[in-house]
């Protein structure tokens, strides 16, 4: 028998190109997994050329599930508490003269069937 599927997604959009998401992708590809099964997070890098700027646009992407939400509110609740848990464990590995990853720009959403 196959386990309910999750009922909301998610996804995390961090901006800028920043030399810490090396470290966050290896972190997220050893802790997601071990810590919490179920979300099968995505994840990776983007660019985008903005002619008006003359630059790249940078993003580093996180998607996946939010597995046992009830609601959209504990959704959104469960993702803020995993990025926050995610932000503190990255922090505590690296020095702190290091720059801290940008906020995500964070959206959550109910799957249809």
């Amino acid at each position: 028998m196959l386990p309910n599927p999750a009922l909301f997604g998610f996804s995390a959009e961090f901006p800028g190109d920043h030399p810490a998401y090396d470290e966050f992708e290896e972190y997220l590809r050893i802790e997601f997994p071990k810590r919490h099964p179920g979300w099968e997070p995505r994840f990776g890098r983007a660019s985008r050329y903005d002619p008006a700027a003359d630059r790249y646009d940078y993003v580093f992407l996180l998607n996946g599930n939010v597995p046992e939400a009830s609601s959209q509110a504990d959704a959104e609740t469960k993702v803020r508490q995993l990025l926050h848990e995610f932000g503190e464990g990255l922090r505590s590995l690296r020095p702190k003269t290091e720059k801290a990853i940008p906020q995500p720009i964070t959206r959550v959403w109910r799957w249809h069937a």
